[in-house]
């Protein structure tokens, strides 16, 4: 049946759909039984010859129990946040490098003469499309800096837990936590995390045999300019996002009286530093990028996902400025739910933060009255025109003063 839309692999009616409808007869028929599941041969044919989705549904399933399981062991609800850093490359891996890896573990076969059979011979080139690797490369940048701001926070220690879900926890009955516990911590944020590869499954799609004689504008063979355009935002983007985790690491270990490395301040120090006794007895950062953005960090995280979002429209949008077709349906398929998914995820967890900030700080209400939650552009200007033209002058003073200190502005940018 003809698609709709205007490349097939962006039609999930035709792919992602009929996968997900099979996935459970394809998988009962590597394992029929029980027992099936000890002999790794299964799993070598499951993986090379099912489809690519169904060897990361397996995956996610297998997270999702692990989680499960350990959190009720440990009591600890952290069990998938030390996952997080490493899933989304394991998803972005499987895509980009399955083909090569199926051909690995169980290489094609050729009839020769006389019954004889020899390996099809592939190289790297030939099983791995360079946008797809292009995008694994940028997931393991993120990802390395993701887990330095981990480490470095203390997070794989032994038994840590994020401070959220004892607070969450508090708030719930036994019962209610349990089914919160197994339907959002486990399941959601599992599903949610291999959602993140939905861009590469699409672009994967593509490059399918299926499509040889219908290839998209752009086919992930091949690295145009707007590839290196993307890649190079991405990094300006991770960039940013290690300088907030910098700002914030540094201020936390300033209030705590130590440097950046941990170490007790010396008095010429703490002269120097950027921030103030004044700073330390307010609780949050407010200077740097935390000076135009309550969550820069966040921001920039959100932002990950649109980028690498990108590559789609790249792959699939017509190379004529004369489109025949509304751009909606060049931008709108089933890839656009990794970076909506994240989104949907970060706000209420930014909320509940800021919940908990705003009990614990007196000031962060005018911290919240006085720089935008996410972007400087335009929630933070907005914020700093009503306060430069349209607020009282007493009542400006009074807000930057708790934001910032006093004098109001006191080097917002330093």
């Amino acid at each position: 049946m003809p698609s709709a839309l205007p490349h097939p692999a962006l039609d999930a009616s035709q792919n992602l759909i009929p996968a997900l409808k099979a996935f459970w007869p394809t998988y009962k028929s590597f394992f029929p039984s029980a027992t099936s599941l000890l002999d790794y041969r299964n799993h070598v044919a499951f993986y090379s010859k099912a489809d690519s989705l169904h060897s990361a549904i397996a995956i996610c399933g297998f997270f999702t129990i692990y989680v499960y399981v350990m959190q009720q062991i440990t009591g600890n609800a952290s069990q998938v946040d030390g996952l997080w850093t490493f899933l989304p490359v394991i998803y972005g891996a499987h895509f980009a490098l399955q083909k090569y890896v199926a051909y690995q573990i169980d290489p094609p076969k050729l009839s020769g003469f006389f019954g004889a059979t020899r390996s099809v011979t592939q190289s790297w080139a030939d099983l791995v499309e360079p946008r797809l690797a292009l995008m694994l490369a940028l997931q393991l940048l993120w990802s390395a800096r993701l887990t330095y701001n981990a480490v470095r926070r203390g997070m794989f220690k032994a038994g840590e837990e994020d401070y959220r879900w004892p607070l969450l926890r508090a708030r719930m009955s036994r019962p209610v936590w349990e089914i919160f516990t197994l339907t959002f911590i486990a399941i959601a944020q599992n599903i949610l995390l291999a959602c993140t590869a939905l861009p590469q499954y699409v672009i994967l799609q593509s490059a399918s045999a299926k499509y040889k004689s219908a290839p998209p504008p752009r086919p992930a063979s091949h690295l145009v300019a707007g590839d290196y355009a993307i890649a190079a935002l991405l990094v300006v983007n991770l960039v940013v996002q290690f300088i907030a985790d910098h700002q914030q690491q540094e201020y936390q270990n300033f209030k705590r009286g130590n440097d950046i490395t941990g170490k007790p301040l010396t008095v010429s120090e703490a002269r120097s530093s950027r921030y103030t006794p004044s700073d330390a007895k307010r609780g949050f950062v407010t200077k740097g990028l935390w000076a135009w953005s309550r969550h820069p960090n966040f921001a920039c995280e959100q932002t990950t996902w649109w980028i690498l979002w990108l590559f789609v429209p790249l792959t699939f949008y017509p190379s004529s400025h004369h489109v025949a077709r509304p751009a909606f349906e060049y931008l709108v398929n089933a890839a656009i739910a990794s970076p909506l998914l994240m989104n949907s995820l970060f706000l209420p967890s930014a909320l509940f933060s800021e919940e908990v900030s705003a009990e614990k700080y007196p000031e962060y209400r005018q911290y919240q009255r006085r720089v935008g939650m996410f972007w400087p552009i335009p929630d933070t200007l907005a914020r700093s025109a009503y306060y430069g033209f349209v607020a009282d002058k007493a009542t400006k003073q009074r807000v930057e003063a708790d934001v910032w200190g006093s004098p109001a502005v006191h080097d917002k940018l330093k």
